[in-house]
């Protein structure tokens, strides 16, 4: 079968829908299908590049709003509603990922207009921008514009019951839906032991036996760094920061106890995972954040927010969730790093009991395969 996959970026740029797709398309071609993965280029250059079975192509594209603002949402050039166009025509099925992004919308009227059927993934839900014009803007561009892409899927996938519960309650409660969560290689993300923790720590530059909370992610006001960055000032923590964006500069008042690594490859994520005691995300309006299963995968205990984002992970001994203030989140953090062996093994073999039962390759793999079969027909 021939897959044109279409997402906003594709690797190298950092992000979870980027590497969702990854493994997708690793699974597909594995599969035997053949893939034409369709995105817009940054950091690379424009262009088609071919591999056995898969094909990428790299869209030039206008990419201030995330350059500026934090945004990630690329908008083609008129050259490349071409290519997009060109993908869908020589599919048999067209899988799209999230529903409001520019090249995600030309793909779906591509489409329509060829009679291919699609595949949705949807990640996340709205994220809100603090009021405003911006808001309203954005909600009633899911209830039209990101309705009539879902709705003409034969299938949408969710990646998380309160992201599939928000689109049906707010968007449209008709949705051909299914929930299946993201997945990692647990092989590779796996529980360290002591020495791969010390030679992890070295390879990133850490020295000293200071405890080290991760941080993975765009660095945006929904992920509240400046919180936790506030939380951890008055600490003897190190924080290392995996990720890049406006927010930035909230890294300036740990000086020397943060270390950020603004673009790391993919395959160099489980060294930062190894290196650290705990994982910080306390952030709002996810789906199902990569990096979150990634730590859980990796054995660390992973301090969340209060947000709904995360409700469904409250059965999981690994998770600790604290209100988004600093002295709280202080106490919260400065607790979990604290905790006797015995309650830190706990927690270990609970977060990565949870990944291995949840969010494994295989069962992800069969769940796509078969919606791919399903939506093809």
């Amino acid at each position: 079968m021939r897959i044109a996959l279409v997402t906003h970026y594709m690797p190298p740029h950092t992000g979870g829908i980027e590497q969702v797709a990854a493994l997708l398309s690793r699974i597909y071609v594995d599969a035997g299908h053949h893939v034409r993965w369709v995105a817009c280029a940054d950091p690379e250059r424009p262009g088609h590049e071919a591999r056995e079975g898969l094909e990428l192509v790299r869209l030039r594209a206008f990419n201030t709003l995330e350059t500026r603002f934090g945004m990630p949402f690329p908008v083609p050039l008129p050259g490349g509603y071409g290519d997009i166009d060109r993908a869908v025509r020589a599919a048999d099925l067209v899988h799209l990922h999230d529903c409001l992004y520019p090249a995600v919308i030309a793909a779906d009227a591509a489409a329509r207009r060829h009679r291919k059927p699609t595949l949705v993934t949807q990640h996340v839900g709205m994220v809100s921008f603090g009021g405003g014009i911006i808001d309203p803007l954005l909600f009633g561009a899911y209830r039209t514009v990101g309705r009539r892409v879902l709705r003409n899927a034969r299938v949408v996938a969710f990646v998380s019951e309160n992201v599939r519960d928000w689109f049906t309650r707010r968007v449209d409660a008709s949705l051909r839906a299914e929930t299946v969560a993201n997945a990692v290689d647990l092989a590779s993300f796996r529980v360290a032991t002591h020495e791969e923790r010390d030679r992890a720590r070295a390879s990133i530059g850490i020295t000293g036996d200071r405890p080290v909370v991760l941080f993975a992610g765009r660095l945006v006001p929904k992920k509240n760094l400046r919180t936790l960055v506030a939380a951890l000032a008055d600490t003897e923590v190190r924080l290392v920061v995996v990720g890049d964006g406006p927010d930035r500069d909230a890294l300036a008042p740990l000086g020397d106890r943060a270390v950020q690594i603004a673009r790391l490859p993919h395959e160099r994520m489980p060294d930062v995972f190894a290196a650290a005691d705990a994982f910080a995300l306390p952030s709002v309006g996810e789906g199902l954040p990569l990096s979150l299963i990634e730590a859980l995968a990796s054995g660390l205990t992973c301090v969340v927010s209060r947000d709904e984002s995360f409700d469904a992970l409250a059965g999981c001994d690994g998770i600790v969730r604290s209100v988004v203030e600093p002295a709280i989140l202080r106490a919260t953090i400065e607790g979990v790093l604290n905790e006797s062996e015995g309650t830190r093994a706990r927690r270990t073999a609970a977060a990565r009991s949870w990944a291995e039962a949840r969010y494994g390759l295989e069962s992800f793999g069969r769940r796509y395969l078969g919606l791919v079969a399903a939506a093809a027909t």
